[in-house]
């Protein structure tokens, strides 16, 4: 009886093992946008913009984490629109942002939703690092 527990216990464990972590890391990559445009916003002349298409899965998914990320913030919001962000599905659904990212590392990153303008997102430091370098190999 002892040693059937025991092997219950192994097989819980190596079952356990074999199931994929919940965190933000786990987006299964057909819920992965095909692409995400990043258009300059004419407007926005504090530093120099170039539009950017991230079609890349793997730099799909180093956007998407940073998204799911953020954190919203309190009160309301005064901001500029640096870029217009579309992620765009498989089917041809869109999904659009504003989004500011700027190019100072020691800064976070600011996504609106067009669905609700009146709340912001602050991309952590890190994250915006990531996205920074990525936007920055599509145009240097």
């Amino acid at each position: 009886m002892k040693k059937a527990g025991i092997l219950l216990g192994l097989f819980m464990v190596l079952l356990a093992g074999c199931n994929p972590p919940n965190g933000t890391n786990s987006i299964p990559k057909e819920a992965l946008p095909s692409l995400i445009t990043l258009t300059c916003n004419p407007n926005f002349t504090i530093e120099a913009c170039e539009d950017v298409k991230i079609g890349n899965p793997v730099e799909i998914g180093i956007v998407i984490e940073a998204i799911n990320k953020a954190e919203r913030i309190s009160g309301s919001l005064d901001y500029s629109v640096e870029y217009k962000m579309n992620l765009t599905d498989a089917d041809g659904a869109l999904t659009k942002y504003d989004f500011s990212i700027g190019k100072d590392p020691k800064q976070s990153a600011l996504l609106v939703n067009h669905k609700d303008t009146h709340v912001g997102y602050s991309i952590p430091i890190e994250d915006a690092n990531r996205v920074r370098k990525l936007i920055q190999s599509y145009t240097d």
